[in-house]
């Protein structure tokens, strides 16, 4: 890295890269996130830069075309000539117009994103978590709800907070818990809770823009449901986490 040539990316100060897309930020080298999708599929690279207490994200490749790409211009769409969207090298980067990168991303429209199968398989996950919230409200237990997120929700959510979000092992490991435990709580209420894997992904999302769960975390007024004999204690100590605000 050494000997690597620099070039200053306009518009963004103290910001270069190199043709290989290698960066630094102020004379210090600067990690690309090359992240994936919920699916294990690769997303779009990414630099975070942190200015003024913000988080500020750019398209990886978009930067290297913008120092190095001949007649770049900011309405330029990029697209990759060997596919692979972790490539952004220069050489790999094609400027597109509207119309050419449609084209790019319709090139394997023959693959079905989820055939037969995987789409009955979500539906049976809605019909089952609704049975689990039903279950609850008939018996007040939450056995059903608790196997089902030992054995799935949590593992699930923690891999879209990872690898969709990224928010990162440590926060991660902080308000997943929290979220599941909001969606308890939302259910204890009387809520009629029947997708908790979107409802949960909505309250982590809601947190990674606003540093809170927003009102789709607004506990509703609470039913009349015998509830006193149930508490989230045994949740927020097999996690060690606190209540978030």
């Amino acid at each position: 890295m050494e000997d690597a040539i620099f070039k200053s990316i306009p518009g963004i100060d103290g910001l270069e890269c190199t043709r290989d897309g290698l960066f630094r930020y102020k004379g210090r080298p600067k990690k690309v996130i090359y992240s994936y999708i919920i699916n294990g599929r690769k997303a779009t690279a990414k630099i975070l830069i942190r200015h003024e207490g913000k988080n500020h994200y750019w398209q990886a490749a978009k930067l290297v075309a913008k120092a190095w790409k001949l007649g770049y211009n900011d309405d330029d769409y990029i697209t990759y000539k060997d596919g692979n969207c972790h490539n952004i090298s220069v050489d790999n980067l094609v400027l597109e117009d509207k119309a050419g990168y449609y084209k790019y991303m319709q090139r394997n429209s023959g693959f079905k994103a989820a055939n037969v199968e995987e789409r009955k398989r979500k539906l049976q996950l809605v019909a089952d978590e609704a049975l689990m919230t039903k279950h609850y409200f008939e018996t007040l237990k939450m056995d059903e709800i608790n196997k089902h997120i030992t054995e799935y929700l949590y593992n699930c959510l923690m891999k879209y907070s990872i690898n969709t979000l990224h928010l990162g092992e440590k926060v991660s490991l902080e308000v997943v818990p929290d979220a599941i435990a909001r969606m308890y709580e939302v259910i204890m209420s009387g809520m009629c809770l029947y997708n908790y894997e979107r409802y949960c992904k909505k309250l982590l999302l809601n947190y990674k823009k606003k540093g809170n769960f927003g009102l789709t975390g607004k506990i509703p007024k609470p039913i009349k449901i015998e509830v006193e004999h149930l508490n989230l204690e045994c949740l927020w100590e097999r996690y060690n986490v606190t209540k978030l605000k």
